[in-house]
């Protein structure tokens, strides 16, 4: 109750500082394990993915601001566990599968980083290996528009999509490297920043 009390509180003074609009709410699995894939272009993509999406998230941060005083119980009690970054960290892994086992949504940024303006997109393959390891839906999210004063930004949520082998087989590293590829420009489409992606020809895998 104390977290919805805060959140709406919250999605009000985002509602003062932006323009904001959310598409798309029907597509969000209402209960259920879920991984919700954004783009990630500013410190403001994870406040507002907590208050505007229409479900709690467990949610990765950079360990860095769990060692600020006040920064670090706020996030942990909001739902986030930190994540060394350029590291291959197991216990993050973890946690994020736990989250998707008992049955959360879990946010993801597949490219694990803040992309700027002109930098390239590049996704990693963690996105798709947590969707094949439990089986659980990838929601796209994309963020689009000037994080500036009352500046106009637009959240859309596309449709949930199941990863699967179209041979019934373990998917290999590469097939989830290029799924997590496709989900990232499918996310960068959604914001407006691409063409819609196209599977190539002879992929093994599939989605529902």
């Amino acid at each position: 109750m104390l977290f919805q009390i805060v959140r709406v509180f919250a999605l009000c003074i985002m509602h003062l500082i932006f323009r904001l609009k959310v598409h798309g709410k029907e597509n969000m699995p209402r209960e259920g394990a879920v991984i919700v894939a954004m783009n990630h272009r500013s410190f403001w993509d994870g406040p507002l993915a907590a208050v505007c999406l229409p479900r709690q998230l467990a949610i990765m941060g950079k360990k860095e601001l769990f060692d600020k005083p006040l920064l670090g119980p706020l996030l942990r009690w909001a739902g986030v566990f930190p994540v060394s970054r350029g590291k291959n960290d197991i216990g993050a892994i973890k946690a994020a599968l736990s989250a998707l086992k008992s049955g959360k949504a879990f946010a993801i940024f597949p490219e694990g980083r803040r992309v700027k303006d002109g930098e390239e997109h590049v996704a990693k393959a963690g996105v798709a290996m947590l969707a094949d390891r439990t089986g659980a839906p990838i929601v796209p999210v994309a963020f689009s528009g000037r994080y500036r004063f009352l500046s106009k930004v637009d959240i859309y949520i596309g449709k949930p999509i199941y990863v699967k082998s179209s041979s019934g087989e373990k998917l290999t590293g590469e097939e989830l490297q290029e799924i997590s590829n496709y989900l990232m420009q499918e996310i960068l489409h959604m914001a407006g920043y691409g063409d819609k992606p196209m599977k190539k020809e002879g992929t093994t895998w599939t989605f529902e």
